[in-house]
């Protein structure tokens, strides 16, 4: 009798606690607190499926901060003096006057230098010009000269009389013996000038140098003059500075070479000008705003994750620390904002620049610059342990597994339905319905 009536209490027993977990659950569902808060059961299939989509956030989130480390370690790397390929030794010529002089890379420049000219004096080709004769006049006689020097010349006729026996004017004399000369082998280039009806023929020597004149004779018809020397051909004259070492120089031509042929100058007018190889400002620019685009976009993913994970957190105090004094920063025309973001204005980069060169060079690729700086916090929160970036995930979704009432539900069906005896189901009620 005992056992029987044992059997019939604990079925009685059984029954009571099946019906507390049906009113339960249909409680849940109409509960808006807690249907807010869980996942639909229509849309969870298993608990995996939660424990999938955590993961899967968390490994897109992990992949985007190395990329943004890695990012950040880049832009930094360009500024560093210890890249050879950066821009800190990517060197660019400049000249200070480009009414005198004006510098070009004929190689890659290696080393920096500065040079002073002092030009004296261009090079210049010989030039003659006839003299001027009315265009449309008819012509009164042939040409037939020669123009050149012993090493090249050209012999020029042209007949005063067209095919027909009509005579020409002096515009068609004077173009048809420039197309001779320009046609020939001789050292010289013509043409025709014409001013209110006047024409000439003006001769200039293809290259400039003392050596390279030509001289005209023979008959010249409506050509007259063009045997006087206009323009005396002459070599350049300057003078180049460097180290307090003042040299002279002479040269045919006004392009010149400087440094080993890695750096042309091109002579352009007298007077000075200071040719400088250093470091390209508008490169160096382009990089600082590269990098305080870089640092800003990782300060806004590890702020906008910082609960992710204690890494994340620690490597956001890392990065809001800074990359140098304000007043360093300000050098560069780096200001910082209230949300720890940075600001460049290349106008104050341009202006500190140019005023005091060597100081905005030592802040940012100096020992402890900001390229230094930057780079380390990078490669700090690069090396940082995946684990650590991730933990509040993995807590957070260990506390959702747990308190979630369907899995709570699941695992006593599993292990020991008979726990979840009436005072249970009522406790479990109290605690998601209150």
């Amino acid at each position: 009798m005992a056992i029987n009536r044992m059997g019939s209490n604990m079925g009685l027993y059984n029954y009571q606690a099946s019906i507390n977990n049906f009113r339960l659950s249909q409680a849940l569902s109409s509960n808006q607190r807690f249907m807010q808060a869980v996942t639909p059961a229509a849309s969870r299939t298993s608990s995996n499926s939660y424990r999938n989509t955590s993961l899967t956030s968390s490994m897109t989130f992990v992949k985007n901060y190395s990329s943004s480390m890695s990012d950040l370690m880049k832009s930094a790397n360009a500024l560093k003096s210890s890249n050879q390929s950066g821009v800190m030794n990517d060197l660019a010529v400049t000249s200070s006057n480009k009414d005198v002089a004006v510098a070009t890379e004929k190689l890659p420049v290696r080393y920096k230098q500065s040079v002073d000219f002092d030009v004296q004096q261009l090079a210049s080709a010989q030039m003659n010009v006839s003299e001027g004769v009315k265009a449309s006049a008819k012509a009164d006689s042939d040409m037939n000269f020669t123009v050149g020097n012993a090493v090249s010349s050209v012999n020029v006729q042209v007949s005063a009389l067209n095919s027909d026996g009509t005579s020409k004017t002096n515009a068609q004399m004077l173009n048809e013996a420039a197309s001779q000369i320009n046609r020939g082998s001789s050292n010289v280039k013509a043409s025709v000038v014409q001013k209110d009806g006047v024409a000439s023929l003006q001769l200039e020597g293809k290259y400039t140098g003392a050596a390279n004149t030509f001289e005209v004779n023979g008959q010249l018809g409506a050509a007259a003059g063009a045997n006087t020397v206009k323009t005396e051909a002459a070599n350049s004259k300057y003078s180049m500075t460097t180290g307090g070492v003042t040299t002279q120089h002479e040269s045919y031509s006004n392009n010149v070479s400087l440094a080993s042929t890695r750096i042309g100058v091109e002579l352009k007018g007298v007077g000075k000008a200071t040719i400088n190889a250093d470091i390209d400002s508008e490169k160096v620019a382009g990089a600082l705003s590269d990098l305080v685009s870089s640092y800003n976009s990782s300060l806004k993913l590890l702020n906008d994750n910082y609960d992710r994970g204690t890494g994340v957190d620690r490597q956001l105090r890392n990065l809001v620390a800074g990359l140098g004094s304000e007043k360093s920063l300000a050098q560069l025309g780096i200001t910082v904002n209230k949300d720890a973001t940075l600001n460049f204005d290349k106008s104050v980069y341009d202006k500190n620049m140019k005023e005091n060169s060597s100081l905005a060079k030592s802040i940012i690729s100096g020992p402890g610059g900001i390229a230094d700086k930057a780079y380390n916090k990078g490669n700090a929160g690069l090396n940082m342990r995946s684990s650590t970036l991730i933990d509040g995930d993995l807590t957070n979704a260990q506390n959702e597994y747990i308190t979630n009432p369907y899995n709570s539900f699941g695992a006593f069906s599993k292990s020991s339905a008979y726990a979840l005896n009436n005072y249970s189901a009522v406790g479990m009620m109290l605690n998601y319905l209150v």
